[in-house]
C-alpha cells in the first residue's frame, strides 16, 4: 500500500513537473514571438522562437543560399534566431562590420584545438582582438608577404609540374584538391619557411583536407552549442589521444614553429615578425599567441583561397568570350614564367574575373555576428536593443541589386571602369565588353565605389580577415598562371560542381582534362 503512495505520489510530482515545464516553453514562445524587440522583424516562423531554422539550413549545406532568398523576399533585415537579425544592405552591411562592437559566442569555438589557444578570431571582445592584432599585423603586412615572394613562386612551380604531369599522361586533374595542396604548402612557406608536402607527396598528407571539410562543417553547427563542444573536440582528452580532426596541421604547425625558434637560415615569414613583437612586448604578445595564430592561419587559408581559385576557372570556362580577352590581357603582359605580383596586380580584366568569383562564390558562407552594445545601436535608422546579434551574410551582401541586374550571374564587366577618351583598351576587347554578352558596367564612379564597399569576402573592419594580403598575392599569380598556360576543360562538359553551404563553401566534382598550352 504504501509503495502504491510512493508511485502516485512520483507520477504526480512528474506530472507537475511537466506542467510547469511546458508552461515555461509555451510562455518563452509566446515572450519570443509577440514581445521581443525585434517582433516587427520578418523571417521564418521557427526563427522567431528558436534556433532551429539555422540548424537546419546549416545542417543542410543551404545557409548562403537560404539567407539570399530571405532577403529578396523580405528586404534588408530578416529575422533567422530569436535574438539575431541578418542585415542586407549597401550602407548598412559594411557599417555594421566596421562598428568596434563585440563578436557573437559563436566565433568561440574557433579556438583551436581547444580554448586554451585563443587567436585573433575566437576572441569575441572588439578590444581584445584589436589589442592581440597589434602583435600578429608585421607578419600578416604586404610587404612581409613580398619577402617570400621567391618560396611562394617554387610552390608554384612545383605545382606547374604536377599539373603538367598530370596532363602529359592524359589524367583528368580534380581542382578541388590541388589547388587546397598549393594553397597549404604555400601557408607553410609564408607562415614559418616549411612546406607541408602536399605537392611533393601529391597527397592529402595526414588526410588533413579531408579531416578540415569535416572540422569546417563540425564549427558552423557547434558554434551554437559551445557547451556540447567543450565536451567532445575541445575536450583536452581528444587533443590527448590525437583524436582532433585537425591533430594533424596542429601538431604540423607546432612543430614547425619550435623549429623555426632555432632556425637561423629561414627565409622572411609571419613567425620571424611574431617572435620579434613577442622579444618587443612579451607582456601584451606571448608564445601562445604565436601558435594559436600559426594553426589558425593553416587552418583557414588553404582551403577558402583554393575555393576561389576554383571559382575564377569554373565561370572562366563558362564564358569563352571573356576567358578570350583575358587570355588576350595576360598574352600581351608579357610575364615571366612564375607573373610577380607587382605584374599582375594592375592587370584590369585579371582583377575584375578575381573580384568577380570572390562575389559570386564567397568562399565564407556562414554569417558574421556582431553584438548590439550595452547602449544599443542603429542600423539603417532602425535602433536595436542591446544585446541583439546582428549578422551579416557575405553572400546576401554580394546579391545585392547594387551590382546591377544580372548580380546573379559572373560578369567581370561589372567592375571595369569606362576607358578614358583617346585611350585604348587591349585592341578590339572595349567593343566586344560592350555587347549584349556583356552589358554595360556602371560608369559612375561613385556607384563603382559603392560596390567595392559591398564586395566583402574578407569581411571588413577590425575582424577583416588579416590573410587578405597573402590570399590576394597567391590567388592573382595562379590565376594568371592558369589562363595562360592551360586549355582546361571538364571531363563531363557542362556538369554542375558540387558544393554545401555550411562555414565555408568549397566545391568538388568538377573533374578536368588540362592540356598545355605554351610556356612562359
Amino acid at each position: 500500500m504504501l509503495e502504491r503512495v510512493q508511485d502516485v505520489s512520483y507520477l504526480q510530482m512528474l506530472s507537475v513537473v511537466l506542467l510547469f515545464f511546458s508552461l515555461f516553453i509555451v510562455v518563452t514562445i509566446i515572450r519570443r514571438i509577440y514581445f521581443s524587440s525585434i517582433s516587427d522583424i520578418p523571417g521564418p516562423f521557427v526563427a522567431r522562437f528558436s534556433i532551429l531554422w539555422q540548424l537546419w539550413v546549416t545542417a543542410t549545406g543551404q545557409l548562403g543560399p537560404a539567407i539570399v532568398a530571405l532577403h529578396k523576399k523580405h528586404g534588408k533585415f530578416v529575422r533567422i534566431a530569436y535574438n539575431e537579425v541578418s542585415v542586407c544592405d549597401p550602407e548598412g552591411s559594411p557599417t555594421l562590420l566596421k562598428r568596434n562592437i563585440d563578436k557573437g559566442s559563436w566565433y568561440e569555438i574557433t579556438a583551436l584545438p581547444d580554448s586554451r589557444l585563443q587567436n585573433q578570431m575566437s576572441i569575441t571582445s572588439a578590444s581584445d582582438t584589436a589589442r592581440l592584432f597589434k602583435g600578429l599585423a608585421g607578419g600578416y603586412k604586404l610587404s612581409n608577404i613580398l619577402q617570400a615572394e621567391p618560396f611562394i613562386d617554387d610552390c608554384i612551380s612545383l605545382f606547374r609540374r604536377r599539373i603538367d604531369d598530370l596532363s602529359a599522361t592524359s589524367r583528368p586533374v580534380d581542382f578541388s584538391m590541388w589547388f587546397t595542396f598549393l594553397f597549404f604548402d604555400i601557408v607553410g612557406e609564408t607562415t614559418f619557411s616549411k612546406r607541408f608536402g602536399f605537392l611533393d607527396e601529391g597527397r592529402d598528407v595526414g588526410d588533413a583536407i579531408k579531416n578540415q571539410w569535416f572540422l569546417t562543417s563540425y564549427l558552423a553547427l557547434m558554434g551554437y552549442f559551445p557547451w556540447a563542444h567543450n565536451w567532445l573536440l575541445a575536450n583536452p582528452l581528444i587533443e590527448y589521444f590525437h583524436l582532433q580532426p585537425a591533430m594533424h596541421v596542429f601538431d604540423t604547425t607546432k612543430a614547425a614553429i619550435d623549429a623555426r625558434a632555432t632556425n637561423f637560415k629561414a627565409h622572411p615569414d609571419m613567425v620571424e615578425q611574431w617572435m620579434r613583437a613577442h622579444k618587443e612586448h612579451p607582456e601584451r604578445f606571448s608564445q601562445d599567441d604565436i601558435l594559436a595564430a600559426g594553426v589558425v592561419t593553416v587552418g583557414a587559408a588553404a582551403d577558402t583561397s583554393g575555393a576561389a581559385l576554383q571559382a575564377f576557372v569554373y565561370f572562366l570556362m563558362r564564358d569563352p568570350a571573356m576567358l578570350a580577352l583575358l587570355r588576350d590581357e595576360i598574352d600581351t603582359a608579357e610575364l615571366g614564367p612564375i607573373p610577380s605580383y607587382e605584374s599582375v596586380r594592375n592587370l584590369p580584366l585579371l582583377q575584375a574575373c578575381i573580384k568577380e568569383a570572390l562575389r559570386i562564390h564567397c568562399p565564407v558562407s556562414t554569417g558574421l555576428p556582431r553584438v548590439a552594445p550595452p547602449s544599443g545601436i542603429t542600423i539603417c535608422s532602425r535602433p536595436f536593443a542591446a544585446g541583439t546579434i546582428l549578422s551579416v551574410n557575405q553572400w546576401a551582401v554580394h546579391s545585392l541589386p547594387v551590382f546591377g541586374p544580372d548580380a546573379a550571374r559572373f560578369n567581370p564587366r561589372r567592375w571595369l571602369a569606362p576607358a578614358p577618351p583617346g585611350t585604348s583598351f587591349l585592341p578590339a576587347a572595349r567593343e566586344a565588353l560592350t555587347t549584349p554578352t556583356y552589358p554595360p558596367g556602371p560608369h559612375d564612379g561613385a556607384h563603382l565605389r559603392l560596390m567595392h564597399e559591398c564586395l566583402i569576402p574578407f569581411s571588413a573592419g577590425y575582424n577583416a580577415c588579416p590573410g587578405q594580403h597573402l590570399a590576394r598575392v597567391e590567388i592573382s599569380k595562379v590565376a594568371a598562371v592558369m589562363v595562360r598556360d592551360y586549355e582546361i576543360r571538364q571531363v563531363e562538359s557542362g556538369a554542375e560542381w558540387r558544393w554545401r553551404s555550411h562555414f565555408s563553401a568549397v566545391p568538388w566534382g568538377w573533374d578536368c582534362w588540362v592540356k598545355t598550352r605554351r610556356r612562359g
